[in-house]
């Protein structure tokens, strides 16, 4: 029945009234009837609160924090868009959030960064606090070429023994860093390679300033030395000061 009654919306025309608000509770009854599939219910419910939260400008500034002149009606003002604690597990509804330079996603459930990437002026963004189990699940920041400061802390990177997805098939990014000229580079100078092949090629073309990965089980010494030596731009990472 709930399920019905879902099918029944479908996507919205212009002009055509959705009740968001009893989607969602279905999703969240379905969660608490049908665990098995909850993260399938996770995805969706986190989907059409998206569509909620961009439905019109009125609503989207409903979740911003300005920063400089608050008289200022020009896009080009400093917004944060804040969708943080929200219990999203995926992202969506980007198309309205291009403008955004600065995005709080912290303190949710979010495992993929998919469709992130059309968000090209985004120079800060808050990702701590949620699901992350490895450094190749952030995969679409690689082209943010904007990005500046980013926070992963307190993720799942580097807690589960085994990241199976690495050894499934061969990948593009697998090969990508077998024949990369750098990545030798990084081998033959000494540094160990065997824990940060993702994180060398994920971190390799962005220009940070600034980066958060306390908190997570992959973090040490080694890693952070790796990362500043990888991003010269680099300037602060987890508060300690490159100098």
């Amino acid at each position: 029945m709930a399920q019905n009654k879902l099918i029944s919306y479908g996507i919205p025309n212009d002009g055509i009234e959705v009740h968001y608000e009893e989607i969602l509770g279905l999703y969240h009854d379905l969660m608490k009837l049908d665990p098995t599939h909850i993260c399938y219910y996770e995805d969706e419910y986190s989907l059409v609160l998206l569509k909620q939260v961009t439905l019109s400008m009125e609503s989207i500034l409903k979740y911003c924090h300005q920063y400089g002149d608050s008289t200022s009606t020009s896009m080009d003002s400093r917004f944060c868009l804040r969708l943080n604690d929200l219990s999203l597990s995926r992202i969506g509804s980007v198309e309205r959030l291009l403008w955004i330079q600065m995005l709080d996603l912290s303190h949710n459930k979010i495992r993929s960064l998919e469709g992130l990437e059309a968000l090209q002026l985004l120079s800060c963004l808050n990702l701590s606090n949620n699901k992350f189990c490895s450094f190749a699940a952030l995969d679409p920041l690689r082209m943010l070429k904007s990005l500046k400061v980013l926070d992963i802390s307190y993720n799942e990177i580097g807690a589960h023994t085994v990241d199976t997805r690495r050894y499934l098939c061969s990948s593009p990014m697998t090969h990508a860093v077998e024949n990369d000229w750098n990545f030798k580079e990084f081998t033959n100078a000494g540094v160990e390679m065997t824990n940060h092949w993702d994180a060398f090629f994920i971190f390799r073309d962005l220009n940070l300033i600034q980066l958060d990965i306390t908190g997570n089980a992959v973090v040490n010494d080694q890693l952070k030395l790796f990362l500043f030596k990888l991003m010269p731009s680099l300037k602060w990472l987890d508060g300690e000061n490159r100098n």
